[in-house]
């Protein structure tokens, strides 16, 4: 291991944490069915694979106006209802609903490493989501605000 230090950060420290967006009203023939993937939290909750590397929407060019595209290899969260918390790398480009948040712009931070780190957290996100009314969901305050042990690079990739 590496003599250099770890660096105790939050998650919105080295990240651009954003939700997805979906378009509205669902169903909507010029908004759905497009040939642009688009992802909600049952495709990245229907295994315990890393990657998420299918999907069953799309979306037109008009319903990303109202959505978000992110690059194949972005780390995903899910953010809402019984199964949030759930962390994927996208293996393919895609737009996602707002069930989903993304880690943008990772600076020295390893996407696995991450991943594996998000996933330790998957019971602590439902526990502190679940403190609000009604359906559990995690906000990007609440994400952002995680703290993360960083090590250097070269050692989240050997871990």
């Amino acid at each position: 291991m590496s003599n250099q230090l770890h660096k105790i950060t939050r998650l919105k420290d080295f990240s651009n944490i954003v939700r997805g967006g979906s378009p509205r009203p669902a169903g909507d023939p010029t908004l759905y069915g497009g040939e642009i993937p688009f992802l909600k939290v049952a495709d990245l909750t229907k295994d315990e694979n890393v990657y998420v590397t299918t999907f069953e929407n799309s979306i037109t060019k008009l319903g990303l106006k109202n959505s978000r595209l992110v690059k194949k290899n972005t780390l995903l969260l899910t953010n809402s209802g019984a199964t949030l918390g759930v962390p994927k790398i996208c293996s393919f480009p895609t737009a996602f609903n707002d069930g989903i948040a993304s880690f943008l712009s990772l600076r020295k931070v390893d996407n696995h490493f991450l991943y594996y780190y998000l996933k330790s957290l998957t019971k602590f996100f439902l526990e502190q989501a679940s403190l609000g009314q009604g359906q559990p969901n995690l906000n990007i305050e609440i994400i952002g605000s995680v703290v993360i042990n960083l090590p250097p690079l070269a050692e989240q990739i050997q871990i």
